[in-house]
């Protein structure tokens, strides 16, 4: 009876050695892919396996706030769930830059005979990444009974996501930032420099000639001086051509006469062709020795009747 007692006795802990290498590579896979998952929460472009990044791949500025689960904190209207994954995951599934696509990211690396499922969790000051793996193992039926009849193997393993690099900014930032502004304004110092500033209106130089009118206004609209062919046989001299299209000229001393048989009909002729100007506006500058810009209504309403504006600088 020896011999059957050794060969039973064989068996036996052959089958408890399987079970225990089950369980142990189960918890040794669930406990790398957390690991592995914390390791690469920081770029959803690293590799799973070496960590391995391009300089150029990121996920954002803001991805710690926008995409991480951070903002759930201000949510108080919603219970505060952690982002989970079902394990084996769905065909077609890939991953992405928030939190759900860093977990189908790695669901895809874990074999398809492994049920269970991957989650995240933010607690604010610190982020857990969490595998719970399940595996269906074939025992004899006097060993299943020995483990309360269960065939199904499960493991849970945890790891925090650890940011280094965040975490070293942010040291340095605080540090620095509060060395630098320490004791750099005075309380009253600062009180003084709240208050509003004084404002008043701008004076407008005194213009004397046509020149200093022009100018001022290539000054005012940031326009440079052009000419432009009218028709093959005149020409017109524009003042200030501003970014826009629109021609400014400056008159200080002018005649009707001129105005509305030699001017008036040059401009009128830009605006219907179009390709040169967008619009036109006539700047009357008054005489220093005057109070008022004297400018018939008749001619007036002539000018803006052609599409031209008309602004006065008294």
């Amino acid at each position: 009876m020896t011999l059957p007692v050794i060969m039973l006795a064989t068996f036996v802990l052959l089958a408890v050695a399987v079970y225990y290498y089950q369980q142990s590579s189960l918890y040794y896979k669930a406990g790398r892919s957390a690991e592995r998952t914390a390791y690469i929460w920081d770029s959803s472009s690293k590799d799973y396996v070496t960590g391995a990044v391009h300089p150029t791949a990121s996920d954002g500025l803001y991805w710690r706030i926008a995409a991480d689960g951070l903002s759930q904190w201000f949510n108080v209207l919603r219970p505060f769930e952690p982002v989970s994954v079902a394990l084996p995951p769905a065909a077609g599934g890939s991953g992405g830059s928030g939190a759900s696509g860093k977990l189908l990211k790695a669901s895809g690396e874990l074999g398809s005979e492994l049920r269970g499922g991957l989650s995240y969790r933010h607690y604010g000051l610190f982020r857990v990444v969490h595998a719970s793996l399940e595996r269906m193992v074939r025992l004899p039926d006097f060993v299943r009974d020995w483990f309360q009849g269960s065939s199904r193997l499960q493991a849970g393993v945890s790891s925090h996501v650890i940011d280094p690099v965040e975490t070293i900014r942010l040291t340095d930032l605080t540090r620095t930032f509060i060395a630098g502004i320490q004791g750099r304004i005075k309380p009253k110092a600062a009180l003084a420099l709240m208050t509003e500033p004084v404002t008043g209106k701008a004076t407008r130089p005194a213009i004397t000639s046509h020149a200093q009118a022009a100018q001022y206004l290539r000054l005012l609209v940031g326009g440079t001086e052009k000419m432009v062919q009218v028709t093959p046989e005149t020409k017109r001299q524009i003042d200030a051509l501003d970014a826009s299209g629109v021609a400014h000229q400056a008159y200080y001393t002018f005649n009707e006469k001129n105005l509305r048989e030699v001017q008036l009909p040059k401009d009128a002729e830009l605006l219907k062709e179009g390709s040169q100007v967008k619009g036109v506006v006539w700047h009357f500058f008054k005489l220093s020795k005057q109070d008022r810009v004297k400018l018939t209504q008749v001619l007036k309403r002539e000018i803006e009747r052609n599409g031209i504006v008309i602004i006065f600088h008294e």
